[in-house]
């Protein structure tokens, strides 16, 4: 109102042509000039009026107790049936909204997180598309090293096929020897048959993250970041045509990362720790097979005493027996106090 009355006093120009350059209805300013001069609430809220007062803590309570899942609140509706006459559907929607927030921000904050104490153990991949422009995008596939945050030289191009993602994944195995644990998600691409006949054939044992569970793999999530930051520093200096030489690029992106000093190494760089003599341990075929043996025998035991069937409980029971034998051997450890996730006793937050 203040900038249609500067603009007034200094044009002289129409109130009707002042409010059509600023794309403001004249009957909107028309009402809120009528108010101004009635001394009336300037912007009322939509909806009828709630003509009975209500008790904020008690309302706050009930919210506290739905059912609040990742995106939705169970039981909102018939909330607002009991409290129509208190406040509209969208003032309930926006307070339901924060409380979820807040509790799934706490849940996070409980979870525990873990370190990855030894490199060469645990490698993570997963692949992530970078906007080059517009109209424009190419495919990273990014393998790290979970360890030392070692990443290797990634995969970049145009659409991915699985037959490339296993030989890349091949390729450096035979460049760096083989990981006991490949983590992952369940995109399709990186559990295309191919990409497990190579786990088959080095004995590398899979890890999949939960479904709609970003977090679980969390510390490739980053790495996938620092990644594309990195990329776009160097894409700014580009000549011409960089999409032709996209992968000389990426490789020099990842160089650069393998050399930043981090604190979370002791000072180090990712290239010191995971060339360091001596700190990686190695892993026969025998002794694959026997940490194979006895990560299904806790599986099995998990199941009995869980006393349910079928592939999700599998799957979770399978990352429960292999974090589990990690955390005894001290190739992983927990920073914080482990929380029960009211999905799954095992659901962990990994940075």
């Amino acid at each position: 109102m203040e900038i249609i009355e500067e603009m007034k006093g200094r044009t002289k120009m129409p109130y009707k042509m002042i409010c059509e350059g600023l794309q403001l209805p004249v009957g909107s300013f028309n009402r809120w000039r009528y108010r101004i001069r009635e001394n009336l609430i300037l912007v009322k809220r939509p909806g009828p009026k709630k003509v009975e007062p209500f008790d904020g803590s008690v309302l706050d309570a009930e919210i506290q107790s739905l059912d609040h899942g990742r995106k939705r609140s169970a039981g909102t509706t018939e909330l607002y049936r009991r409290h129509c006459f208190e406040l509209s559907r969208r003032e309930l929607g926006r307070m339901v909204e924060q409380v979820r927030q807040d509790l799934m921000a706490d849940h996070r904050r409980h979870l525990r997180r873990i370190e990855w104490v030894t490199p060469g153990v645990v490698w993570a991949m997963d692949g992530t598309h970078y906007d080059m422009d517009l109209t424009s995008k190419i495919y990273l596939c990014n393998l790290q090293d979970l360890g030392s945050r070692y990443k290797f030289l990634p995969l970049a191009g145009g659409s991915p096929i699985g037959e490339r993602m296993a030989e890349h994944l091949s390729e450096n195995i035979d460049r760096y020897g083989a990981p006991l644990v490949l983590k992952r998600d369940n995109e399709g691409i990186l559990n295309h048959d191919d990409v497990n006949e190579v786990l088959r054939e080095f004995f590398i044992l899979p890890l999949n993250s939960p479904s709609d569970y970003a977090p679980y793999n969390g510390a490739i999530e980053e790495s996938q970041r620092e990644l594309k930051d990195c990329l776009q520093e160097k894409l700014a200096f580009a000549m011409s045509n960089p999409q032709s030489h996209i992968t000389s690029y990426a490789q020099n992106a990842v160089n650069d990362l393998n050399h930043r000093i981090r604190p979370c190494l002791n000072g180090r760089t990712s290239c010191q720790v995971f060339f360091e003599p001596g700190m990686k341990p190695t892993f026969n075929r025998r002794k694959r097979r026997e940490i194979y043996d006895s990560i299904v025998e806790k599986v099995e035991r998990i199941l009995s005493a869980m006393k349910i069937s079928g592939s999700p409980a599998i799957e979770s029971a399978w990352r429960i027996a292999v974090e589990s034998w990690l955390k005894s051997r001290g190739y992983i450890k927990p920073r914080t106090k482990p929380k029960v996730s009211p999905n799954f006793p095992s659901f962990l937050s990994h940075k």
